[in-house]
């Protein structure tokens, strides 16, 4: 965007401003349209009180009707309250449409309000019957006189909602997809994607257009619906989204410097019309830009998860308290003692580690530093941190900071004693509060204030996993539930006072150790949503999975837009969206996020090159369901054909375990519950040697007496877990298993876990967590 054109559209806000207006009117909203290069229909504004001129009316096209639209900053949906009218281009009928609709549009637009109680402007609360029209007449300004455009194409599809909306985490954001009246409705009719989509209006406007293809906007305007009429090229629709591009570059973000930041400029809708895309209806709200917080020193990250000294403030000297935990957890982990410290005043030690009397009596500043003390207490011990230079990294475990009422004084004097160490340009860094702890393997710590009689963990299973949490409670359940996993750093990063969920994804995706980052969050804090999607970003490209949660899908913030926008596109839409742009797995609940999870450390690093699966059980039933499970939302397996070498193999197998009597060669292939360990053992060799097969689903029940699948017959080298091991660990293709069966089988289920085999307790759920992980490799192309 040109000087020239961002100051035309800065002295359209500056006007607006200047009244006490954060949004503009419909004319206005043209003005920046046209400023930014979208085509927009001719106008007259006529003023309240005055007449149109015919002279000026003879500009407006020379068509035979016109339209007449109410302009008042408090009335945002015209037609409902009949501030919309197709009318005769003439003088007169113009003049008396505009008399009717000052006389009508105050009361039907007070009637809604009173229906829609506390979702009125500010400027009227209180106010009701004819002190309400009153109000309302007053504030309209005039009327604008609009050409009216001939559109090509009916029914929906044909008319296009393209929206921008400034987004607290992710920033300028895009939506678009099918607009008219029936845009809600359509929304919630069809499929994700399929109405409406959105994206980071940061994105290059080639990509943009490729979101907008998915929806059937996209469809119905370029031509490919039954009727085949093209309504657009894609080089006007690109012009138009490359207009709120430029326009989100240039007023979309905040940041340094003095400006303006639109927080919502929607066009419901364009319509098509020569070729072009014209818009019809806008509205555009602004504010002041806002800052960011100021950068944190990120290389302290490097001290802080490999850190060579550190110290804990709230060490019991006999009770087993909260410090006191931490401590042993420290010990246990094997970190250096000569260099471990415990700030309490009467004591010289405590189980072996010295004390000090005060932060200021620290021997040294240390790498990290973690605060086990109360809430009250953490402000002034930061304050001496920052005073002193006493630490670099500093784990906040205390809650009831900024998340509990009563606790801003506390945050407030946290933030104060950070900015300071910024201003200051000291390295010091903080996570929390109400962190839960970190655990870092190459930093040989574990700060995670539960005792290890509770939860041990794994030493010597699969160390590739970087387990990013908001929430300390998701990130110790997980870790409990996944005794195969020896995660490479867990971090609960609480409620992100300082540090965030970003700044840790950044620091771990360095470590070529790491291959799956699996991250849940409540909530981003200001712009750092829009830094995430771009460091999933580049992990994505670089080979490596990033699986996601996203918690809090409310829908709130439906109701707070004046356009159609936040109920098409609430928050957690546009962070799924965006995150999943960016290439991460998006989990839709716990247990997908626990199976992408598995399958990424486990067998991230196999070929996962197509949707055709192999599958075998020794249960009917079993091969019933796993077709049945082979498409679902989000995933769409096919069976592989097999070649006529692996018929041929898998039938001589039959025979020759003198089960050919009993089935056939097929896929899924019923072994039934007579295949000892070797015939099971032989078929998935046979899938593997498969071209036609991409992927392996060994189901199995494993209560047939012909299995070895007890805890006493799993170390025996011709059971079935020791002959599937040898097949995955030297396949290149990816293998998964399914055990359908009760708790006498865990042993089992954990011993192909710890051999690298992703494993699930039914076949259906097999095949939704493969086909979700086999989509998400494949969309990266």
């Amino acid at each position: 965007m040109t000087c020239e054109t961002a100051n035309t559209i800065n002295q359209i806000l500056d006007s607006a401003a200047a009244e006490g207006r954060s949004s503009l009117l419909e004319h206005e909203v043209y003005g920046v349209l046209n400023a930014a290069g979208c085509r927009t229909p001719a106008y007259l504004f006529v003023k309240k009180g005055e007449r149109p001129e015919p002279r000026a009316l003879a500009a407006l096209g020379g068509g035979a009707h016109v339209m007449v639209k109410v302009v008042s900053p408090e009335i945002a949906h015209k037609t409902e309250v009949g501030g919309v009218k197709k009318v005769a281009n003439e003088p007169a009928a113009i003049a008396q449409t505009i008399e009717a609709m000052l006389a009508e549009v105050p009361a039907r637009q007070a009637r809604v309000f009173e229906a829609h109680a506390g979702h009125g402007p500010k400027a009227y609360e209180g106010l009701a019957g004819g002190a309400l029209e009153s109000a309302i007449a007053r504030d309209i300004r005039g009327f604008i006189v609009v050409e009216r455009i001939a559109f090509e194409g009916e029914g929906p599809g044909s008319e296009t909602i393209v929206a921008l909306r400034h987004n607290r985490e992710f920033g300028p954001v895009l939506t678009m997809g099918v607009g008219g009246v029936d845009t809600e409705l359509l929304g919630e009719a069809c499929k994700k994607g399929e109405a409406v989509v959105s994206a980071s209006a940061a994105l290059p406007a080639e990509r943009l257009l490729a979101a907008f293809r998915s929806t059937l906007a996209h469809r119905r305007l370029t031509g490919r619906t039954r009727t085949a009429q093209k309504l657009v090229d894609e080089s006007a629709i690109l012009a138009t989204l490359s207009s709120f591009q430029r326009l989100a570059t240039c007023f979309g973000r905040d940041g340094e410097g003095e400006g303006w930041t639109i927080t919502e400029l929607e066009v419901n809708p364009f319509g098509a019309c020569k070729g072009e895309l014209v818009a019809l209806d806008g509205l555009l709200k602004f504010r002041k830009r806002a800052p960011l917080p100021l950068a944190r020193p990120l290389s302290s990250l490097d001290a802080m998860l490999q850190p060579k000294s550190a110290a804990i403030i709230g060490v019991s000297s006999k009770g087993e308290n909260m410090g006191r935990i931490i401590l042993n957890n420290l010990i246990q982990s094997g970190f250096d003692s000569k260099r471990l410290y415990i700030v309490r005043e009467g004591c010289e030690e405590i189980a072996g580690i010295k004390c000090v009397p005060s932060i200021r009596a620290l021997p040294e500043r240390v790498d990290l530093f973690i605060l086990a003390v109360s809430a009250e207490q953490v402000p002034g011990v930061v304050e001496e941190l920052v005073e002193h230079d006493k630490a670099v990294g500093v784990i906040l475990i205390p809650g009831g900071l900024g998340e509990k009422e009563g606790g801003e004084a506390l945050e407030g004097r946290l933030r104060a004693a950070l900015h300071k160490a910024r201003t200051t340009n000291m390295e010091l860094v903080a996570v929390g509060g109400n962190s839960l702890g970190i655990v870092s393997k190459p930093g040989r710590y574990n700060t995670i204030f539960i005792p290890q009689s509770k939860l041990p963990l794994n030493n010597k299973g699969r160390s590739n996993v970087a387990l990013l949490s908001q929430s300390g409670a998701f990130m110790i359940s997980r870790l409990s539930k996944m005794a195969w996993l020896s995660p490479r750093y867990a971090v609960s990063a609480g409620n992100q006072t300082d540090l965030t969920i970003t700044d840790f994804l950044r620091h771990t995706a360095k470590d070529p150790e790491v291959r799956t980052f699996a991250v849940y969050i409540e909530g981003f804090k200001d712009g750092d949503g829009l830094e995430f999607s771009r460091a999933v970003e580049e992990i994505v490209k670089g080979g490596r999975d990033v699986i996601f949660y996203k918690a809090g899908r409310t829908a709130e913030g439906k109701q707070a837009t004046s356009g159609h926008t936040a109920s098409l596109a609430g928050d957690y839409d546009v962070c799924e969206a965006i995150v999943r742009g960016a290439g991460a797995y998006v989990a839709r609940n716990f247990e997908e996020f626990k199976s992408l999870m598995l399958i990424s450390s486990l067998l991230g690093d196999k070929s996962w090159s197509g949707r055709r699966l192999a599958a075998i059980s020794n249960a009917g039933y079993e091969t019933v369901g796993m077709s049945d499970s082979l498409r679902g939302d989000g995933w769409n397996l096919s069976l592989a054909p097999f070649t006529a070498e692996t018929r041929a193999a898998l039938k001589g197998a039959l025979v020759k375990y003198k089960l050919d009597g009993l089935v056939d060669v097929r896929n899924p292939l019923d072994v039934t519950p007579m295949a000892n360990d070797e015939a099971n053992a032989e078929a998935v060799r046979a899938f593997l040697a498969d071209p036609t097969v991409d992927a392996v689903l060994f189901a199995t029940i494993p209560l047939t007496a012909a299995l070895g699948t007890l805890a006493h017959e799993l170390a025996a080298p011709g059971a079935i877990i020791n002959r599937l091991k040898e097949l995955v660990q030297s396949a290149a293709k990816p293998v998964v298993v399914s055990i359908d069966s009760g708790e006498l089988f865990d042993p089992m289920a954990k011993a192909c876990e710890e051999a690298g085999i992703p494993t699930f307790r039914s076949a259906d759920e097999a095949c939704k967590a493969l086909g979700l992980y086999i989509e998400g490799r494949l969309a990266r192309g």
